[in-house]
């Protein structure tokens, strides 16, 4: 008989994982462990990493406030397998009896590894994300038990289809000129770039990046060849902070540029980003990701034969544009603010790239020299400079998708929504319409500030006097870069004042204009 609820489903079932070292695989075991009566067992793929071993990596994670919640006899039901989905080692490198337990006793499959960098070399994303998915599903299809395994994709993953504007409805639309994933695959792995470039450059070229170009063939390669395995892809939009669970504004690392950006805003180092303030930017709380994914490996099980694709965003549903976004971060980041920042947190938008990066390079590398010269207001392992050019060398990769926008049908998730009880749709909230947005940023750039930055509460009135003066300063900053430019040209230059004066306003004027 199916499972009437998710809890019902996860009951004494058997559960994998990959991704749990990532931002939303960590936040979908802390919800698993939290299930009650939860599974019997939770395997996670675990690699090792620098030589410390996959169970220490994974106790080490349990030390974190993420699992601080969890009771200690629910965390023992979890156990770490060595291995890696970027693997060249049949079964993801896994041991052979690690391989039988998953095969004899695994009901549920949930896979969120993914190699997410957009400037990844296509080798890397092809063996990780295509590869590597498929070595997952394959070691399901061999499972006794299966019942339902997810597998989380992108929203945008068909995004160089249609036309801008056009609705994406939740299906998995085909490769163009009828490319077998199977054969970019084999070929990526056999043959040089040079060939690759030739064979398959026109199509890797439409996609903005290898990510999404990895994920398209991804999905096409998994509906293909799922066989008897009930399956659900869940395309996210961008992942922000979590809304409610485990609790408000909860991010443990920025390696997505919107996380990244709200982390440098609220330390001042960031002060532009190329995007039109009127577009729609989708964006959706991890814990609404965790909750499709559950919520789809229900469906999965429900109806097991067909494919279910569930979009997990919220542009068509409840709009966010860019500029309630800036405006958003920037408000709650003066409201909020951290104690060691570089400078009144400010932000604009700007359409042109070469406005973007002049600005950048002006007003965030210049000054960020200089402050590397005297200070460390980053974390001690990365200097300020080194955080400036991997924010411009990412916004390259991310204006692509924030100077356009696209329409994602919800009709899907809706639905499945909608056939939750009504306790299970508010233990796991999937709609978007019931976000506040201004609350929610409020409660990102707070949940940045806590467990990114790690600012404690107590810090927050100390901030708050920093920033009252920060602000006097930066209102000043016009008339006293006006006085120091005259005195610069007017009296170490030799320029005559008359001559000073005008080119100090003209130059202050188009700072300003920048």
């Amino acid at each position: 008989m199916p499972p009437r609820s998710i809890s019902e489903m996860t009951a004494d079932s058997c559960v994998f994982l990959t991704g749990v070292t990532g931002f939303v695989g960590g936040c979908l075991l802390e919800r698993i462990c939290k299930l009650e009566p939860g599974p019997a067992r939770v395997y996670v793929l675990v690699r090792r990493k620098l030589g410390v071993e996959p169970q220490s990596r994974l106790e080490k994670m349990f030390s974190s406030p993420l699992f601080s919640g969890i009771p200690a006899s629910k965390l023992q039901r979890v156990q770490a397998m060595e291995g890696d989905v970027g693997s060249n080692e049949p079964d993801l490198g896994l041991s052979p009896k690690d391989v039988q337990i998953l095969v004899d006793n695994c009901t549920h499959v949930y896979h969120s590894a993914a190699f997410i960098s957009f400037a990844a070399q296509l080798e890397q994303a092809i063996r990780i994300n295509l590869r590597g998915s498929r070595a997952v599903l394959h070691l399901a299809r061999r499972m006794k038990k299966i019942r339902a395994m997810v597998h989380v994709s992108s929203a945008y993953v068909n995004c160089t289809i249609g036309t801008e504007n056009s609705e994406f409805e939740e299906r998995v639309y085909p490769v163009e000129y009828d490319v077998d994933p199977v054969d970019v695959l084999n070929a990526v792995t056999t043959m040089s770039l040079q060939e690759v470039e030739k064979e398959y450059g026109e199509l890797i070229r439409r996609h903005p990046n290898t990510y999404a170009f990895s994920k398209h063939l991804t999905e096409n390669l998994l509906a293909r060849e799922r066989g008897h395995v009930p399956l659900s892809i869940v395309r996210p939009s961008v992942i922000l902070n979590s809304w409610r669970e485990p609790f408000v504004g909860w991010v443990d690392n920025v390696n997505s540029g919107a996380c990244g950006y709200i982390a440098g805003v609220a330390k001042g180092i960031f002060c532009t980003f190329q995007a039109r303030a009127d577009m729609v930017m989708d964006v959706i709380p991890v814990d609404m990701v965790v909750s499709t994914i559950l919520a789809a490996a229900w469906k999965a099980e429900l109806e097991p034969e067909r494919l279910h694709v569930l979009h997990c965003t919220s542009g068509t549903a409840n709009p966010l544009t860019w500029g309630r976004y800036a405006d958003g971060i920037i408000k709650a980041a003066r409201e909020h603010p951290c104690h060691s920042v570089a400078w009144y947190p400010r932000t604009t938008l700007r359409e042109s790239r070469l406005r973007t990066e002049l600005v950048m390079f002006i007003f965030q590398m210049i000054p960020a020299i200089f402050i590397h010269l005297f200070a460390k207001l980053a974390k001690p392992e990365h200097s300020l400079i080194d955080i400036q050019r991997r924010y411009a060398k990412g916004g390259k990769y991310t204006s692509y998708f924030s100077v356009r926008e696209w329409q994602f049908s919800r009709k899907t998730s809706d639905e499945l929504a909608a056939m939750l009880m009504e306790e299970e749709r508010d233990r796991h909230p999937m709609d978007p319409r019931l976000l506040d947005w201004d609350k929610y940023l409020e409660g990102c750039v707070i949940g940045t500030r806590t467990y990114f930055h790690k600012e404690p509460a107590k810090t927050t009135d100390r901030a708050r006097r920093q920033m009252a003066r920060l602000r006097v300063i930066a209102a000043l900053s016009p008339v006293l870069s006006f006085t120091g430019l005259c005195g610069c040209f007017a009296l170490l230059m030799g320029i005559h004042w008359a001559i000073a004066v005008p080119l100090a306003a003209f130059i202050v004027m188009l700072l300003v204009w920048l």
